[in-house]
């Protein structure tokens, strides 16, 4: 008897736009598809933007952490399934497990997730919320919670205004665009030839419309760090790639 998936899921097919030279999703596409669900799925549950717009409240995402098993093929389907994992006073735990059109899993997820007064820009109490309570689904998070990334002793590698492009409905810069910079920032070898593993991201202030911003990178064999950063040196945002090793390359082929 096949055993019922308790969560929902969104299915997906990577378009021409979505891939790069290797004829592979991005990491950026994955990243969208995973936040696109998170909203049709809050949606679904009565929290989406749109409710809470109402409100005088919106999502804001903390952090960000994805697993990779291998990235979607151009045209192949996928399905994206997501459950709230935990809520707390100010931070509620978003999960996700991408699986392609036979089950087997490609990637997975995990996020962070705080509801702010959109007027003092401060948390609100999600203990509070007895409706969002209700959604929380008892599964085990399918990876390691989103880590908390130290100050990163990287050079300035590039330089970033946010342009319009950059924005979106919140008036500040869309999420995917600073994982678009750093790796912008990365050699094409690197990013041809290595097998991403997991990504993490820690989004610690808000950016807008016009500001300058600079790109620091941190660069090692396995593990690439980032960290984005205002004029004055404070961090905006911060990530950790951890890549395939030649040696466990070897080793599955072995």
């Amino acid at each position: 008897m096949k055993q019922e998936i308790p969560y929902a899921r969104y299915d997906y097919a990577v378009q021409p736009r979505e891939v790069d030279l290797t004829k592979r999703a991005t990491i950026i596409t994955l990243g969208d598809s995973i936040l696109h669900t998170a909203g049709e799925d809050a949606d679904r549950i009565g929290f989406g933007i749109r409710n809470l717009q109402s409100k005088d409240s919106t999502w804001v995402l903390s952090r960000m952490a994805v697993e990779i098993d291998r990235l979607p093929a151009e045209y192949e389907r996928y399905t994206v399934g997501t459950w709230v994992g935990e809520i707390g006073r100010l931070m509620t735990t978003r999960n996700f497990i991408v699986t392609d059109a036979g089950g087997q899993r490609i990637a997975a997820a995990s996020t962070l997730w705080a509801m702010i007064d959109v007027k003092t820009r401060q948390p609100l109490d999600l203990r509070d919320n007895v409706d969002y309570s209700r959604a929380l689904l008892a599964i085990p998070c399918p990876i390691d919670k989103p880590a908390k990334i130290g100050r990163i002793e990287g050079v300035p590698c590039d330089s970033r205004r946010v342009r319009y492009s950059d924005i979106d409905f919140n008036q500040h810069t869309n999420s995917m665009k600073y994982i678009q910079w750093m790796l912008d920032a990365l050699p094409l070898e690197k990013l041809t030839g290595c097998r991403m593993k997991r990504l993490d991201v820690n989004f610690v202030h808000e950016t807008r419309y016009g500001q300058q911003l600079v790109v620091c990178c941190e660069y090692g064999t396995d593990r690439d760090r980032f960290e984005i950063r205002f004029e004055d040196g404070t961090a905006a945002c911060k990530a950790a790639i951890r890549w395939e090793t030649s040696d466990e390359r070897s080793n599955q082929t072995a």
